[in-house]
């Protein structure tokens, strides 16, 4: 039997600090994000320094004895300095009972599951300072590349390709570079980041893959948390959705083509979001008599999910839709680079639009996607720059590098597969 390879995960970096403190940790994301092979790995290491033990509540054994008799599971977490517990979901009252053993034992213990609806209700209302989270999502594009593209990845795997607002010009890359850079990105906008998609051998297998996810999982997890008898109203909703990225929810429209409600068109969207199919982007304003100031913009967390729901796997270059593909990316980037940063879109009502803005350090900073080989700059830019005079404008572009001034504004084009 070939021995399963590890492939790092950006989480480490910031994750084994943390691992020396007192409180509970909580991984949580989406089922088939690589949680258990990542929780895996971190028992090895824990190993050589320390007692650790992983179990996981898909064994009802385990489940069983942590929720019939938690002392008894209280004697054997005692024997470890470590207690790993995976899929912890499962439990009923989980997070009452974790309380406890905090309270009462030495033991640290890490716990992961894959609805974060779940895991933060079960476990935050009795774990409030006592637990920290993090979220595991499927590959970025730079862990993408460790697996896809070796020799590139160990071009952008360094600091500087961490940061586009503190950026430096002259650590790009030239023309050739850029392109490869730019063809691997459109891969990645095509299939997405699950591992084990990623993994997978060719287009049929990864379509494959994507189905076997999104049925036996993610749609298996929400017909539950709704409690659905049918998930048909569900399905044309993420379908309705996957075709509206980078565009503002339109809840009456959303009514029309579900068939659902109002409050249940609501319920759907923040299971849909709290399953990590959808996030939803919030308007950035400061006047709100002449900014939009309600309704989000939708992006899906994975663009192979995005795809398959629309059951559309053309190629790039056969597409109309590869600029809010790449929109899509360039959120969920600016997502995981920004992690304490609100990311959110700005519109006023005379429809002058950038696609983000990054609030940071007290300054805003107004982020557009253009997806192309040129120095390419909107009005709506210009407008935000007119308005609010950041110090910096970002421009994701596909491969083109560069940068200009508009007035006190540094504005810096930058492939957004830098990042």
């Amino acid at each position: 039997m070939l021995k399963k390879k590890y492939i790092p995960r950006e989480l480490e970096k910031t994750f084994h600090s943390f691992l020396k403190r007192r409180e509970a940790i909580a991984i949580i994301g989406p089922r088939q994000s690589g949680k258990t092979t990542f929780l895996e790995n971190l028992e090895k290491k824990i190993a050589k320094k320390q007692r650790v033990k992983f179990i996981t509540f898909e064994n009802k054994g385990d489940l069983n004895l942590f929720q019939k008799n938690i002392e008894d599971f209280k004697k054997i977490a005692e024997q470890y300095d470590v207690l790993i517990i995976d899929e912890f979901q499962y439990a009923k009252e989980g997070g009452q009972k974790i309380k406890y053993l905090f309270d009462t034992t030495k033991t640290k213990f890490i716990v992961s599951g894959s609805s974060s609806l779940e895991l933060t209700f079960q476990t935050g209302k009795y774990m409030v300072g006592r637990i920290l989270d993090f979220s595991l999502n499927p590959f970025s594009f730079r862990e993408f590349l460790s697996v896809r593209n070796k020799e590139i990845f160990k071009l952008i795997d360094r600091k500087e390709f961490l940061d586009p607002i503190e950026f430096k010009m002259k650590n790009g890359f030239g023309e050739e570079i850029n392109k490869r850079l730019s063809s691997l990105v459109s891969e990645y906008l095509l299939y997405g980041g699950y591992p084990a998609v990623v993994l997978s051998k060719n287009e049929i297998e990864k379509q494959k893959v994507l189905g076997s996810i999104e049925e036996k999982y993610i749609l298996k997890d929400i017909k539950s948390l709704l409690s659905l008898t049918t998930e048909d109203e569900l399905q044309r909703l993420e379908k309705f959705l996957a075709g509206q990225i980078g565009g503002m929810i339109n809840f009456e429209e959303l009514c029309n083509v579900s068939g659902l409600s109002y409050k249940e068109v609501k319920k759907h969207l923040q299971i849909l979001e709290k399953t990590y199919i959808i996030s939803l982007c919030k308007p950035f304003f400061t006047n709100r008599r002449t900014e939009l100031v309600k309704n989000p913009k939708v992006y899906f967390v994975d663009s192979g999910i995005r795809n398959y729901s629309l059951v559309d796997f053309r190629k790039p270059d056969e597409r109309n839709d590869l600029g809010l593909m790449a929109e899509n990316h360039a959120y969920n980037t600016l997502r995981n680079l920004y992690p304490q940063a609100p990311i959110k879109y700005w519109r006023t009502k005379s429809k002058a639009e950038v696609d983000f803005v990054i609030e940071k350090n007290q300054n805003i900073f107004p982020v557009e996607v253009k997806y192309v080989s040129k120095k390419t700059i909107g009005k709506s830019f210009y407008s935000f720059i007119e308005k609010f005079n950041p110090p910096v404008g970002i421009i994701l572009t596909k491969d083109f590098l560069g940068e200009d001034k508009i007035k006190n504004t540094e504005v810096k084009f930058i492939p957004l597969s830098y990042f």
